[in-house]
């Protein structure tokens, strides 16, 4: 059949609607949302000074409060002073700016017993020596030196080791039992509690309640069982002292009443092996005693008068709190007064609607624990609401604020990842002195493809209450310690983590993290054997840094360099952002944020270059929540406009305040559905909340749009342009804009894997500057437009890449002012020599291995070769693995050298640019005999080898340091032996190009080296032809590939004088179904010059495969927005371990008849195809493939027709038909196998298209 039914509308429905409180009803709001809302901003005495200004002298050495740090694993005090300081001096050599010292329990006899703790554990007089001689040998060597609040996480101390203990974490649960109306019951309350208490708890009765069941079967129901809530009556007092109850029931034997008891009970989480009183019970986060408890351990324990001088001197430690990873229902002494006065009502006789509502206060589909009990008409959600809220409120003042206010007094900070509960993520942020996310929870969990987003969240606290400082714990990979790469374009590379976290506002980085060099008798555990201590085991999660255990140590200060270079940049000024994005979510897992609540990086926003964060209605009762000339926070974040998407809720506070805020000139664009009812148990508001909403449509300020793609076009109407516009909408530059002392910074970023080259115009005045993170030079660019207020200048990164461009009107010592004009060779009727490729190099290897004790830090150290190294036709280097068994399993540093004549043709060469090809894993390079400077580890094709070639013989020397994974994997008494061995040294293909000469020189770059063209498939080559020479010239492409290949490039291109055009080539494939073949083009110009290019081709039978994010296929903009966690690519990588996720993790976001999700791919032309293959999950979780779909097919991707109906279960399957030839396709998709109704989301693990 034919069907020209649309794409479904692709809405950011996850994007929670801005709150603001308005003073008209301040007393209101005081009874509804967190009444003491955000705190004043830190005190700034108290608060991490700013960054020292950026100049051309701290830019080239950054100071110590900029640079990176580690965090510090120590087992307990088991450690040795001598061995401390020289760790410490070690942090300082490779460039860290300090350690935060954390703690795992030590190996060995009886090191787990009370007699070893006694004199070894935290907090004992001998670790109080040891934070002593810590924080000594930290001030001699210029570094930080941070604590942790207890010795791991949730927060413990000695003095709780009574479950009893009224400053121990609680929780809420419940027992129940169902009897016919009518009749009389007698006895004990219910046991069968939803959890059980700990052993030996005491309970404490905090409600009895009785109420009939709406339907009177409800006893056998599984789930939700429906109470009226007009019968509900509270009995407690009913209760004897012996907790007994008598009771006669009302009604009929036809209807059912249900017996409700609530107790209030330790969590009865404990900690064991770190002290000598086991166990240790986790603290109550809701509560002041809670956190007095850890004050007042380390006041009396810890912080002796010598470390408080120690501090004091520092002035720069944090006390750190890491996640809040508690389970249970929370619950506090005191939360139902607590519930009352903050929400204006008593929550008893509402109880049942927390009833198995589960840690995370029972979120509707997102998190497991489907209330037990409930109330029709939506009451039991806004209960639920004002639980979360409330839990939120307590958490910030009883905790954060406590632990604040405690640290400022003893000249520490805080540092908190305030997530994990049901707590406003975003105003909690402010309440500490930097806010800290994580590569880890942020991301999948097996990679750090972290969600950009999430740390948008947590940032925008720090901004908005003036904190300089934004922290990540950086970059835990799953399954990698010991392999986790510094550079390589990969998901896992540490590079890319860290500059995600950028992206999303962060300015700290805290390296997860440096081993101490353990001590003990070899044999009794992990960190008495070589390596020696990382966390979790050797096949658990990364990384392991420093000399013992870590071939790149070394590089490392090169890179700590070029980082602390970035976090200067971005502490500069104060952040700048297009428009604000209202979040109202109380519910930030562990596992990352839901994409229900943000704007995925791959939206029309981030393509068209704006920027934005996230703003909860807490952070608008701040008194910088004002609208001057036209913005929101102009003393902050600075927001020119404020978003609200699909917002169905909205306290009518927030409602009053966002009226205000238009009338005072902030335009507002509102994507979707309004808000029609207020949050939390206030139904009364309702009303008067649809008449403020209606009101602020009529204000001529307001714009309202149906679509996500609209929302570019509906800022600029409103006089919104994007500070860092692209000129061609893509997805795939991040910008992040600082402001300060008349410069504006621009951090970009590629989040993609693959180079990308764009135009883009920064907001901004006078010169555009390129300052070089890893060299730390400041270079003005040449080649840039002036517009009104703008600067145009091209961007090209690498995949995973970042820069840093200045724009300013500044002369001085930093900012010289603009280069003189680029110069071009005149015309010549030479040329320049053609580029060389690198086949034949010697290697010689050092070998780490285990020393003759096996002990950790004794490492041995073995000289392997010179081995010849010969490169195969592609230009492909072996790795160390494929040279034979004695570099089978080698990790360590391999010396690559490569000796080669150029000929007389170089002597006017004055520029040229090395190409590597892959390196696995850090890089040095040397020139014959002069080490380059430090090079951009993520882009090893453009390194700039300068005039330093000559005529003649000359040397290449390529340093390539390995992880340290393969020798870990045949190590005894490691368990590593089932890791998988990696791939290292360098892999090429190496070529040496001019590019600047005193002869014209044309140069041809692939933008992608390797290309997928299926069987009956087609891709489109992009090459990059540059003119280096003083006039414009006509550049022809040819291109010749293997039996099967057909490709054609487009008519003559013109390429500027000193410019560069990217030219397609079109590639079709008839017959190649698998393997690989090589694509060579050449460009010739009309004076005469020649370059050549030599491109790979991979071939299969699936025409969807694109791993590479190549041009073709190309997924849909059309396709549903996936979740930066899981993006759309996912699907179509050729793994089945990987899998694209649409946004949603709420019940009734998935797909359905009337709103279906939509996987849409463009071939690049027609191809013929007749059967789809849709694979399920490959982890074993629970799948949420498509389950019921069509697929169509599209000649102009208007019109479609639906050519298959899919039915197959939840694992997937193929759908074979008549083939036929189309150039677009989709799945349309109205329902998913996702077992919560209605569908939360849909997952596809791999789509394959097949002849």
């Amino acid at each position: 059949m034919t069907h020209a039914h649309p794409y479904p509308r692709r809405r950011l429905r996850a994007v929670a609607c801005l709150l603001a409180l308005s003073t008209v009803v301040a007393a209101s709001q005081m009874l509804g949302e967190h009444a003491g809302a955000a705190a004043p901003a830190p005190e700034p005495d108290q608060r991490q000074a700013s960054a020292p200004p950026l100049t051309r002298d701290t830019f080239a050495d950054p100071p110590n409060e900029v640079r990176p740090r580690y965090r510090w694993w120590q087992p307990l005090a088991f450690t040795d002073d001598r061995r401390l300081t020289a760790e410490l001096e070690q942090l300082r050599q490779v460039g860290a700016g300090g350690a935060e010292v954390s703690l795992q329990r030590s190996n060995g006899p009886g090191h787990y017993e009370a007699e070893h703790l006694s004199t070894y554990g935290w907090g004992t007089p001998l670790w109080a020596d040891k934070v002593e001689t810590m924080l000594s040998a930290a001030n001699a060597n210029g570094l930080s030196l941070d604590l942790s609040l207890g010795p791991r996480w949730p927060a413990t101390v000695p003095t709780v080791a009574d479950v009893n203990d009224p400053r121990a974490a609680q929780k809420l649960v419940f027992s129940h039992e169902f009897h016919a109306g009518g009749t009389t019951r007698s006895g004990p309350l219910p046991a069968n509690y939803d959890t059980a208490p700990p052993a030996g708890a005491r309970m404490t009765l905090v409600a009895a309640l009785v109420a009939k069941c709406e339907d009177p079967g409800c006893a056998s129901q599984p789930s939700r069982r429906l109470l009226d809530q007009s019968t509900v009556v509270d009995v407690t007092a009913q209760v004897d002292a012996g907790g007994e109850l008598s009771l006669d029931l009302p009604g009929d034997a036809d209807s059912t009443y249900a017996l409700i008891a609530f107790y209030q009970t330790a969590n009865g989480h404990t900690l064991s092996g770190y002290t000598a009183t086991v166990d240790n019970y986790s603290l109550d986060t809701l509560s002041e005693a809670g956190a007095r408890a850890s004050t007042d351990f380390y006041d009396d324990a810890i912080l002796t008068p010598a470390v408080r001088s120690l501090l004091d001197e520092m002035g720069t430690a944090e006390l750190f709190e890491d996640s809040l990873e508690l389970g249970g229902q929370k619950w506090t002494t005191g939360f139902v007064d607590e519930w009352t006065t903050r929400r204006g009502y008593s929550p008893i006789e509402l109880l049942p609607a927390l009833a198995g509502a589960g840690a995370q206060g029972g979120l509707p589909g997102r998190f497991p624990g489907e209330p037990f009990f409930d109330f029709a008409g939506g009451v039991g959600d806004r209960v639920r609401h004002d639980y979360r809220q409330t839990l939120s409120d307590l958490y910030i003042d009883n905790r954060l604020d406590v632990l604040r206010d405690w640290a400022h007094g003893r000249d520490l900070k805080t540092r908190v990842q305030p997530y994990g509960e049901a707590i406003d993520s975003s105003e909690a942020a402010g309440h500490v002195d930097v806010p800290e996310g994580e590569s880890l929870a942020f991301g999948r969990n097996d990679s750090a493809h972290s969600n950009v987003q999430n740390y948008k969240v947590v940032a925008s606290g720090a901004h908005l209450s003036g904190a300089p400082v934004v922290s990540d714990e950086c970059c835990a990979f799953r399954g990698h310690v010991w392999g986790a790469t510094v550079g390589e374009a990969t998901d896992r590379s540490n590079l890319q983590a860290v500059y995600r976290g950028y992206a999303g506002g962060v300015n700290q980085i805290v390296w997860h993290g440096f081993p101490y060099l353990s001590r003990g008798v070899a044999g009794h555990g992990e960190q008495t054997l070589w390596p020696g201590m990382s966390y979790g085991g050797n096949d658990s999660y990364s990384a392991a840094f420093g000399a013992k255990g870590d071939p790149s140590w070394a590089d490392y200060r090169q890179v700590n360099d070029h980082l602390a270079r970035m976090q200067l940049v971005l502490r500069q000024g104060k952040p700048a952002f297009d428009l604000a994005v209202y979040r109202h979510d109380l519910g930030l897992g562990l596992t990352g944020l839901t994409s229900d609540t943000l704007i995925p990086s791959s939206s029309a926003l981030a393509a068209a270059g704006y920027t934005y964060e996230y703003v909860s209605p807490a952070q608008l009762r701040l008194e910088d929540a004002k609208v001057r000339d036209g913005v929101l926070f102009p003393d902050a974040s600075a927001y020119n406009a404020l978003l609200l998407n699909d917002q169905t809720t909205m306290p009518l506070d927030a409602a009053h305040s966002i009226l205000r805020f238009v009338r005072r000139g902030l335009p507002v664009v509102i994507l979707g559905d309004l808000p029609a009812t207020t949050p939390g148990y206030r139904p009364d508001q309702d009303v008067r909340l649809r008449a403020v909403i209606a009101e602020l449509l009529r204000q001529p300020g307001v714009t309202r749009v149906d679509d996500e793609s609209e929302l570019p076009a509906a800022l600029e109407r409103a006089g919104v342009e994007a500070a860092a516009a692209h000129t061609t909408p893509s997805d795939a530059i991040l910008d992040v804009r600082r402001r300060a002392e008349g410069v504006d910074y621009y951090y970009l970023f590629n989040h993609h894997s693959t180079a990308t080259s764009q135009t883009v115009t920064l907001a901004g005045q006078g010169t555009p500057y390129r300052l070089d993170t890893w060299t730390g030079e400041i270079t003005p660019i040449s080649d840039y437009q002036e517009g009104p207020g703008t600067v145009t200048v091209h961007v090209r990164l690498a995949g995973h890449d970042a820069e840093v461009i200045a724009v300013t009107p500044r002369r001085d010592a930093t900012f010289r002012g603009p280069a003189p004009s680029d110069e071009v060779p005149a015309a010549s009727s030479g040329a320049a020599p053609e580029p060389l490729r690198l086949t034949d190099w010697s290697l010689s290897v050092d070998s780490w291995t285990p020393g003759p004790s096996g002990l950790p830090g004794d490492t041995a150290h073995t000289a392997i070769g010179p081995v010849e190294v010969t490169a195969t036709a592609d230009g492909a280097l072996p790795a160390w693995s494929e040279l034979g068994p004695d570099l089978a399993d080698v990790s360590g540093i391999g010396t690559y050298s490569a000796e080669f004549r150029l000929d007389a043709g170089w002597d006017g060469v004055t520029g040229a640019r090395l190409d590597l090809g892959t390196v696995v894993d850090t890089v040095r390079v040397s020139v014959n005999g002069e080490e380059l400077p430090p090079i951009d580890q993520l882009d090893l094709r453009h390194i700039d080898v300068g005039d330093r070639l000559r005529p003649g013989v000359n040397t290449i020397t390529v340093r390539a340091a390995s992880t340290l994974l393969n020798a870990v994997r045949i190590a005894p008494g490691v368990d590593a032996g089932d890791r998988d061995r990696m791939r290292y040294g360098l892999l090429g293909p190496v070529t040496i190009e001019p590019y600047a000469a005193a002869a014209p020189v044309l140069t041809l770059e692939a933008q992608q080296r390797s290309l997928p063209v299926a069987d009956g498939g087609y891709n489109e080559a992009e090459l990059l032809v540059t003119n280096a020479s003083d006039r414009p010239v006509s550049a022809t492409l040819t291109a010749t590939g293997a039996d099967g290949i057909a490709a054609t490039a487009p008519a003559a291109t013109s390429i500027p004088a000193g410019g560069s055009v990217t030219v397609p080539v079109a590639v079709r494939n008839t017959g190649l179904a698998s393997g690989t073949s090589t694509l060579a083009v050449t460009a010739r110009a009309g004076n005469g010059l020649e370059a050549t290019e030599n491109l790979t081709l991979t071939h299969s039978a699936n025409l969807a495969l694109n791993s590479q994010l190549t041009r073709f296929p190309r997924i849909l903009p059309e396709t549903t927005t996936a979740q930066d966690r899981f993006p759309e690519h996912l699907a179509v990588d050729g793994s089945p371990a990987s899998y694209y996720a649409s946004w949603g993790k709420t019940a009734g976001l998935g797909p359905t008849e009337a709103n279906p999700s939509t996987f849409g791919l463009d071939f690049g032309a027609p191809v013929t195809f007749g059967s789809v293959t849709v694979a399920g999950r490959a982890d074993g979780a629970t799948h949420l493939g498509p389950r019921d779909y069509t697929i169509d097919v599209s000649d102009d991707g208007v019109s479609w027709r639906t050519v298959a109906v899919a039915d197959h279960p939840a694992t997937g399957g193929t759908t074979s038909f008549a083939p036929v030839t189309a150039r677009y396709l989709r799945l349309w998709i109205t329902d998913t196998w996702d077992p919560i109704r209605p569908a939360r989301n849909v997952q596809i693990s791999e789509l394959s298209v097949a002849r």
